[in-house]
């Protein structure tokens, strides 16, 4: 049974914290900001889905999350990191810490399925506990754990190249 979200009242409540988790895991404005105009866009054709299991703004914080990663993986296909998503106000040092961070993610999360990268996501990136990855994506914090354990397991014996190199 759907229940009726008020997406006005998200987007004015939650739009911020959207556009910043989309930074976050983006690292550039024009792309962050595509993304959480893509999330509300979303959020409206898929209301009919959310079911009243969970909140509306944990509903909206999954969907945000699926959508980045899905632009991540766009982008590595793409390689579209250029000089353009730099940011102005960006040092050199920590402009360079920034593509390194995100290239090293997202080659870490390199074939991983979509699930274990919004676990390792929530919990690496943001600081989350299995419990409340589980929370968010539905699944128990045991599976939540295992799939951490596995992510991790697949690293040690199939390392990116850069890892390697240590």
């Amino acid at each position: 049974m759907a229940t009726e979200i008020d997406i006005e009242a998200l987007y004015r409540d939650y739009g911020d914290l959207v556009y910043g988790r989309c930074r976050t895991l983006l690292g550039n404005e024009a792309d962050a900001q595509e993304t959480a105009q893509e999330v509300f866009i979303r959020l409206m054709r898929y209301a009919d889905g959310f079911r009243g299991e969970a909140r509306p703004s944990t509903y909206l914080f999954k969907i945000t999350t699926t959508t980045c990663l899905n632009r991540i993986r766009t982008r590595k296909r793409r390689r579209e990191e250029s000089v353009e998503e730099i940011p102005p106000t960006a040092s050199n040092d920590t402009l360079l810490d920034e593509l390194e961070l995100r290239q090293l993610l997202e080659d870490l999360l390199a074939g991983a399925d979509e699930r274990t990268q919004a676990c390792v996501v929530y919990h690496y990136v943001d600081g989350m506990t299995h419990r409340e990855v589980g929370e968010i994506l539905g699944l128990s914090g045991a599976a939540v754990r295992k799939r951490i354990a596995k992510f991790r397991e697949r690293v040690r014996a199939n390392p990116p190249d850069w890892m390697e190199e240590s």
